[in-house]
């Protein structure tokens, strides 16, 4: 399999950073900006555009160079839908939600004091009314998706890679090509997981708080084939012009 990790576009949270490095303003579940719709829409029309994907594994007789993406799947935060609905509109393909890979922490809100508490999602009818093509989890209700306290570093990590390896179970004896939108800290964490490389502390207390930074709507492909994993790239951007290069 081919497993594509997507991060999802400039969200109006990435701007507020970008302005000022503060929360003020900053909301749990944010909008994608502009500067975000342009970015997914290029990031669609490139997965969907024949000879954009060359880097083919050398020993196989391929005569595509296409992405050829099998199965889309998203978190439930806004941004992330929004983002990978650009991709399922272009490549004319089923998206899923998954509810087990969003962002690190879940959704909440952060206080004058900049304490964070645990808030919760918007519920079923909220997702049906707005994104009626999207594949909800079954147990998705009026209670909202998330409704939990604050996660923490080690429910992150941990969680991340029980839900890494339910996607690799399902699809690593096939030759489907799978791409997951998700979040900065996601893909951080996955492929620390992966190879097994440990979160270096001085990372983590730095600005960017990760051993592997991503940008907004950036590709990275990491081909898995009996037990074994290669990173073929990280961060590509190349569907990006300059002006909408953003983190």
């Amino acid at each position: 399999m081919k497993l594509y990790l997507i991060r999802h576009a400039e969200s109006a949270n990435n701007a507020l950073l970008s302005s000022d490095e503060s929360n003020n303003g900053r909301t749990p579940d944010p909008e994608i900006t502009d500067v975000g719709h342009a970015q997914s829409e290029k990031l669609g029309q490139f997965l969907a555009t024949s000879g954009n994907e060359p880097r083919q594994h050398p020993r196989r007789d391929t005569k595509s160079f296409d992405f050829g993406i099998s199965h889309l799947y998203c978190s439930l935060m806004t941004r992330s839908i929004l983002t990978a609905n650009y991709i399922a509109q272009s490549c004319h393909i089923v998206l899923k939600a998954r509810d087990d890979i969003f962002e690190r922490k879940g959704l909440y809100e952060v206080d004058a004091t900049g304490n964070a508490t645990g808030v919760a999602g918007p519920g079923r009818s909220y997702f049906e009314n707005r994104f009626p093509a999207l594949i909800l989890p079954q147990w998705v209700d009026e209670k909202g998706w998330w409704n939990r306290p604050l996660e923490t570093d080690a429910q992150f990590i941990q969680r991340a890679e029980i839900s890494l390896r339910s996607i690799i179970e399902e699809h690593q004896h096939t030759d489907e090509n799978v791409a997951i939108v998700v979040h900065g800290d996601y893909i951080d964490q996955c492929i620390n997981s992966l190879f097994s490389i440990p979160r270096k502390p001085q990372n983590y207390s730095s600005h960017w708080e990760a051993n592997w930074v991503s940008h907004n709507t950036s590709i990275s492909r990491i081909d898995i084939e009996n037990r074994s994993s290669n990173i073929v790239y990280l961060n590509r951007i190349d569907h990006l012009t300059p002006g909408l290069i953003t983190w």
